[in-house]
């Protein structure tokens, strides 16, 4: 009685918690995800909108912000696994499968896009970009990419295992 009533959970978790929907919850979204969120907006702040003001600080700010974005990463894996511990075991192999093929797909698409920048296809094929490059290599890019390919995963796994 002791062990069940504050180790284990009244109810497993569910991987619609976190995906919108019927079962979609704000805060189990923000408990798995808040994150992963805020290396996204470290990222976007860091690397897109103010880019040329960072640029020009220190060196060792700019190493505390890229050090800052990966401890968030780390601890959003973290997270992530926690939650997915939390499920039975049907739910928790449908989810590790669709994480493992999202994050997989996320950086084979990055990698891809990166190799085909340093080749010099989207110069050819757009012109020269002013500054910057084609680069998709930022947290917050790998952010939206997840979130598309997570969404992907999700639906395939759901109606193999329907």
């Amino acid at each position: 009685m002791l062990y069940s009533g504050f180790v284990m959970n009244a109810k497993p978790n569910l991987p619609n918690e976190i995906f919108w929907g019927k079962e979609y919850s704000w805060r189990m979204d923000s408990k798995v995800n808040g994150w992963l969120a805020l290396a996204a907006v470290i990222s976007s702040l860091t690397d897109i909108i103010f880019a040329h003001t960072v640029k020009q600080w220190p060196m060792e700010a700019r190493v505390g912000i890229v050090l800052a974005e990966f401890l968030a990463l780390a601890l959003w894996a973290r997270s992530v696994t926690q939650w997915i511990r939390g499920m039975d075991e049907l739910h928790r192999r449908i989810m590790t499968s669709v994480m493992l093929a999202a994050v997989g797909a996320t950086f084979f698409f990055m990698l891809l896009w990166h190799c085909l920048n340093r080749a010099g296809l989207f110069d050819v094929l757009f012109g020269k970009p002013k500054a910057g490059g084609w680069d998709i290599g930022t947290v917050c890019h790998g952010f939206l990419l997840f979130v598309l390919f997570y969404g992907i995963a999700q639906a395939i796994c759901n109606r193999r295992y329907k």
